[in-house]
C-alpha cells in the first residue's frame, strides 16, 4: 500500500489484513504524523519513495520489493473482508493471472468488481499517474496464455469518501490534469477530472472535461470503458437538471450504451415526472423498486441504495398524484 499522514485510518487497514497476508509493504511518500512509526510496529516492510506527482511509480516500487506469489493492493483507508472464516489465498486459484474483489466505494452504495489480486509478476505493473491502474497489464497477460482473472471470495470497503473531500480535489486537479493528457483514450480519467473541477465549482471547464470523455469513449469497446463512459453521462445529466436543463437525449443515450445503468434510469424517471409524463416516471419507478441491491449482478458500477428504495418510492408517489390516483401515492409513501 502507499501511504502518507494515514495515522487515523492505518491502524484498521492493518488489522482487516491480519491473518490474510504473509507480509505487508508499505510505501511512504512523506509522512509526517505517526504512520511510519505504525508501520513498523506492525512489522511492516517499510519504503521510502520520493513523491514525483506519480502513484503508478510508488506502487511498482512496491511491487518490485514483494516476495510472495500472490500481491493485494489496498489503501490505509480501505478495509479488507473474507466471508465465512476463510483464509485470502484459499479464495484464489493458482493458475488464475489476477483475482477480482467486490468493492464498496461509500457507505450506502452497492459493490462493484476490482481487480486488486495478481499473480507476482514483472510484467504486470501500474500505468498512470494517478487512479493507477494494473488492469491493462493484466487483460494483457491473461489474453496471452497468462491464466483468468477469477472471482476471489474477498471484499474491500472504502471509508475515504465519507469525509470531506475538498483537500483531495486540491490534490488531485493537477494530476488529474496531466493524466488526462498523457492518456487521453481513459474515459475514467476525464470522468474524474469533470466531478473534481465541478466541485471546485469551475463548472465549465467540467462540461468540456466530461464531453471530451464521451468522445473518448466512442471509439472504445471493452466493457469497463462502456461503463467508466455511464458514470459522465450521470454527472452530465446531473448537471443539466442542476442549471434547468432538459437530459434526457443525454439519458436516453447513456441507457443504449450501458442498459444496466439503473442510476440513469433514477434520473431518467425523475426528469419524466418533473416535465410532467408520469406514466413513463411511474413505469421507471416500478423497475427500480423491483431491483434487489443485494442481488445485483457484479459490474464495474455501483449504484446509491436509496435509488431502489427512497428515490424510486418518492417518484412513484409523485407520479401516481399527478395521475390522479392520490390514496394509492400515501399507500407508497407510508412504506418509507
Amino acid at each position: 500500500m502507499i501511504v502518507r499522514d494515514e495515522c487515523a485510518v492505518l491502524r484498521g487497514c492493518l488489522d482487516s489484513l491480519e491473518k490474510h497476508v504473509d507480509e505487508i509493504i508499505i510505501v511512504d511518500t512523506g509522512s509526517t504524523d505517526d504512520s511510519r512509526s505504525i508501520a513498523r510496529a506492525r512489522g511492516a516492510r517499510l519504503l521510502e519513495f520520493s513523491w514525483c506527482d506519480d502513484f503508478a511509480a510508488a506502487r511498482n516500487m512496491g511491487l518490485a520489493a514483494c516476495r510472495t506469489d500472490w500481491v493485494l493492493y489496498i489503501d490505509a483507508d480501505e478495509r479488507l473482508i473474507v466471508s465465512d472464516g476463510a483464509k485470502l489465498a484459499e479464495t484464489i486459484e493458482p493458475s488464475w493471472t489476477g483475482a477480482w474483489v467486490t468493492f464498496k466505494p461509500k457507505s450506502g452504495f452497492t459493490r462493484y468488481i476490482d481487480p486488486r489480486l495478481h499473480r507476482r509478476d514483472e510484467r504486470l505493473r501500474f500505468t498512470g499517474r494517478i487512479h493507477e491502474t494494473l488492469y491493462p497489464a493484466m487483460l494483457s497477460l491473461s489474453a496471452n496464455g497468462g491464466g483468468s482473472i477469477g472471482m476471489s471470495g474477498a471484499s474491500i470497503d472504502h471509508l475515504g469518501y465519507d469525509v470531506d473531500q475538498a483537500a483531495k480535489h486540491l490534490r488531485n486537479l493537477p494530476l488529474l490534469q496531466m493524466a488526462v493528457l498523457e492518456c487521453p483514450e481513459r474515459v475514467y480519467l476525464w470522468y474524474h477530472l469533470a466531478e473534481t473541477l465541478d466541485a471546485m465549482g469551475r463548472h465549465e471547464e467540467a462540461a468540456v472535461s466530461a464531453s471530451t470523455g464521451i468522445r473518448a469513449a466512442q471509439s472504445a469497446a471493452d466493457e469497463k470503458t462502456r461503463q467508466d463512459a455511464s458514470l459522465i453521462y450521470q454527472f452530465q445529466a446531473r448537471s443539466m437538471l442542476r442549471r434547468g436543463e432538459d437530459p434526457v437525449d443525454i439519458l436516453k443515450e447513456g441507457l443504449e450504451r450501458v442498459p444496466q445503468d439503473h442510476a440513469l434510469t433514477f434520473l431518467l424517471a425523475h426528469r419524466h415526472v418533473a416535465s410532467g409524463n408520469p406514466e413513463a416516471a411511474l413505469a421507471l419507478a416500478d423497475a427500480l423498486l423491483a431491483v434487489d441491491p443485494e442481488r445485483l449482478p457484479l459490474c464495474f458500477l455501483a449504484f446509491d441504495k436509496q435509488i431502489f428504495r427512497e428515490g424510486a418510492r418518492r417518484i412513484k408517489a409523485r407520479a401516481l398524484i399527478d395521475l390522479g390516483r392520490a390514496q394509492e401515492a400515501v399507500d407508497v409513501l407510508n412504506g418509507l
